[in-house]
């Protein structure tokens, strides 16, 4: 098997990345652009890390699915654009996919054996276009903007995307030529969008606002924001579902960013005592300013794994909001040894957020629900919001 193979294959499950499972010669191959159930002739890319399995994209459906459907953007194809997974697939089945990961991710790393039975996934407006509030385009060498191919530095040159916010696309359509590899956000606050060269990014970039139920975030415009603009209210609605029925007169928010999660359980236990610690000094500012309304709130500009060594403290709730990688031991064992009554992990990756349910469950904690949301309809990714209880 080599780089440039056309293979026909029976198209197996969904797998982690937005890709699904075929295997050939008892090769695993997973398979871009394709859907469970489909026989595909798929072009082999690359071999995947560990070189046991490869990388293919589909070039045509020889058997569909009765799930596909026409994918609506021009730049969905297979030397097209790199940022969506599923426009093959309608909204309803594409969070399906996506609740199957998670199913398979907590099963597997996590060790959770029921976990079929408390995991669930809700939509969230706007579901299939014209959702995302900040992109980040790449000039070409002819200084034209666009976005990264799948697994490569090439450019697809776009004049519009399909799941960014209209007002970010007509900034796209009238933004002046580049330099080649010059790098820009285009991001969309309350007020404005605003265009934010990516080599300038700096502490003291211009704060935007981001409203959040009837609440005005400072948020530096270059800064993290969640990019779906109804991603912020259900998950502090869910955090403050989650702990219904408890007296919390202490809490930890650790990754916290600008503090909307920590604002938003301080609306519910205002005379809670809070510790919120983010790393980016930036965001961490941002914090204190968006909690300044609330009594016994510190704000601590430390990285989560520095801290956790030497808190003291116990809380009766902690609520972690960690990178794409995980929490990891460390971080994971010092907050199981310091909450009192609940955990509340807010995970972007299955995998990672499996990976640190079983570090939980080895130091006497249960997963009690996982409820998803699909906040980044098209692509392959999800937010979860994980509880977990003393066993």
């Amino acid at each position: 098997m080599n780089a440039g193979d056309l293979l026909t294959l029976n198209i197996e499950k969904v797998a982690h990345g937005g890709l699904c499972v075929a295997r050939h010669d008892g090769v695993v191959i997973f398979v871009r652009h394709a859907l469970p159930g489909e026989i595909v002739e798929a072009k082999l890319i690359s071999l995947a890390p560990g070189k046991r399995s490869w990388f293919a994209q589909t070039i045509s459906v020889k058997k569909a699915s009765e799930k596909r459907i026409t994918p609506k953007c021009e730049f969905f194809k297979a030397d097209g654009c790199g940022g969506c997974d599923w426009q093959h697939a309608d909204s309803q089945y594409q969070r399906e996919l996506k609740l199957e990961v998670l199913v398979e991710q907590l099963e597997r790393f996590g060790q959770v054996a029921n976990a079929r039975q408390i995991s669930s996934i809700n939509a969230v407006e706007p579901s299939q276009s014209n959702w995302r509030t900040r992109i980040r385009v790449v000039a070409n060498d002819e200084g034209k903007w666009g976005f990264r191919k799948t697994r490569s530095h090439e450019v697809q040159v776009v004049d519009k995307c399909l799941i960014a916010d209209n007002s970010i696309n007509d900034v796209l359509k009238t933004l002046p030529a580049g330099n080649p590899d010059d790098e820009i956000l285009i991001v969309k606050s309350k007020e404005e969008t605003i265009v934010y060269p990516v080599e300038k990014r700096a502490p003291s970039a211009p704060n935007s606002t981001q409203e959040v139920d009837g609440h005005d975030f400072a948020v530096a415009g270059d800064g993290f924001w969640q990019v779906h603009p109804g991603a912020a209210s259900v998950l502090s609605r869910q955090i403050k579902e989650s702990v219904k029925g408890l007296k919390v007169e202490s809490f930890a928010d650790l990754y916290a960013g600008v503090g909307v999660l920590a604002h938003g359980l301080l609306q519910e236990f205002p005379t809670a005592n809070a510790i919120v610690v983010e790393a980016d000094r930036s965001a961490a500012q941002n914090a204190k300013e968006n909690l300044k309304g609330f009594k016994n709130v510190q704000v601590s500009s430390e990285r989560v794994d520095k801290w956790v060594r030497g808190v003291k403290n116990k809380f009766d709730v902690v609520i972690l909001d960690p990178p794409r990688s995980g929490a990891g031991q460390t971080v994971m064992q010092q907050i199981c040894r310091q909450t009192l009554q609940k955990i509340i992990y807010i995970a972007c990756d299955p995998a990672a957020l499996a990976r640190d349910i079983l570090i939980a469950k080895k130091n006497g904690w249960e997963l009690e629900t996982v409820v998803a949301f699909d906040l980044f309809p098209q692509t392959h990714h999800i937010e979860s919001v994980a509880v977990l209880v003393h066993e």
